[in-house]
């Protein structure tokens, strides 16, 4: 009796990770190592900055409170934008980007 013979498969060809360009990976791991911390200073600037509404400690002005949060608001919204990143933010109702500070503010 003749052996039997196997039927043959078609194996599919093993992928290949796609080749990484060693700048892009390059700029990957210095984004990865410089962004995180950099976030964090942030915060913790802003974490800071917060004490400062301690009225117990400090007496401040209004105005001047209000004009740094919009120029702080819209330093947010510009980097925001910059990742591709649409941030809005209001106070008390009005788009941050509406306000002009170089005038008095309403109260």
């Amino acid at each position: 009796m003749p052996a039997k013979k196997k039927p043959t498969t078609k194996k599919a060809p093993a992928k290949r990770a796609p080749k990484v360009d060693p700048k892009v990976a390059e700029r990957k791991d210095r984004f990865g190592r410089i962004f995180p911390p950099r976030v964090e200073k942030l915060v913790k600037s802003l974490e800071l900055l917060d004490n400062c509404s301690n009225k117990s400690s400090y007496e401040w002005n209004e105005d001047l409170v209000k004009r740094a949060w919009l120029e702080i608001a819209k330093k947010l919204i510009r980097g925001a934008r910059s990742f591709g990143l649409e941030l809005d933010v209001r106070l008390n109702g009005t788009d941050v980007r509406d306000v002009d500070t170089a005038k008095k503010l309403k109260k």
